[in-house]
């Protein structure tokens, strides 16, 4: 048997975590990116010559400017690690609290008939490590009181985690028109060096707003909805961190599995409640 202590340790970095993952990919966040940069190469090819919007500086810049500023701000470790984040968004939606109102009514139920051997024996079968967990701190003698406040340190702690990736992706998309703005002036300078020539002004002046034009799909194509979808997954994960939390406090006090139901139904929307 782990012991609660054990759990808390190796698992606060990562409470509220499914383990009931799905694999593949959510499909209306791959469309959503998908649409956006089809509809918008489909507009500019329409347009003329689409050549003109290709522009490897232009790229660098942005790019380079943002990621570099993100360098500043923050620490070096949340920046190399931002892939895994940007990941998550694209993971199915596996984070139903509905879910677990079954699964907690039956340990209830377990619980209530059975006594601490029959829950210790439930341990292993649970997937949620939350869940997990406050069963587990349940097996080894804490009170309620220790329970709750140990769930909710978990529970921020991985908030916060979160929270933290969502920042710099926030930064970022505030940083990447910042830099096509100072692409396009770059551009501009070199443009009004050969003035002279007017032959060279459209071209030039082109280039230099496909520096605006980059910084602008980076932040409101990926940048700003990617941080959204996150912010929505988080907005999620607490909500069913506070649902299993209830539901083991329940469990504890051996409540009566449909008091818990209803505790626990009082936390979700009418759409997500079960009857």
């Amino acid at each position: 048997m782990a012991t609660a202590t054990q759990e808390a340790q190796g698992t606060t970095a990562d409470a509220g975590q499914e383990e009931r993952q799905e694999t593949g990919i959510d499909t209306g966040t791959l469309m959503g990116v998908l649409a956006g940069i089809f509809l918008i190469a489909v507009a500019i090819v329409r347009g003329g010559d689409a050549g003109v919007f290709i522009n490897i500086n232009s790229a660098l810049i942005v790019l380079g400017g943002s990621i570099a500023t993100a360098f500043i701000a923050f620490p070096a470790k949340k920046i190399t690690t931002l892939m895994p984040v940007l990941y998550n968004a694209f993971k199915p939606g596996v984070y139903e609290p509905e879910d677990y109102v079954d699964d907690i009514m039956r340990l209830a139920s377990k619980y209530r008939s059975g006594g601490m051997k029959q829950l210790e024996n439930e341990e292993g079968k649970v997937d949620n490590r939350f869940l997990k967990n406050g069963i587990a701190m349940i097996v080894d003698g804490y009170n309620a009181k220790e329970i709750h406040e140990l769930m909710d340190r978990e529970m921020n702690a991985m908030l916060d985690r979160h929270n933290s990736g969502q920042k710099v992706l926030r930064f970022m998309s505030v940083q990447a028109p910042v830099f096509g703005m100072a692409g396009t002036l770059i551009g501009l300078v070199q443009m009004l060096m050969h003035i002279d020539d007017p032959s060279t002004i459209g071209p030039a002046l082109a280039t230099a707003l496909i520096t605006t034009f980059y910084g602008l799909m980076l932040a409101n194509l990926v940048l700003t909805p990617l941080a959204a979808k996150l912010s929505m997954r988080t907005d999620m994960e607490g909500v069913l961190g506070r649902s299993i939390r209830v539901g083991i406090i329940g469990i504890h006090d051996r409540v009566n599995p449909q008091k818990i139901q209803r505790n626990m139904n009082a936390l979700l929307p009418p759409s997500q409640q079960r009857e």
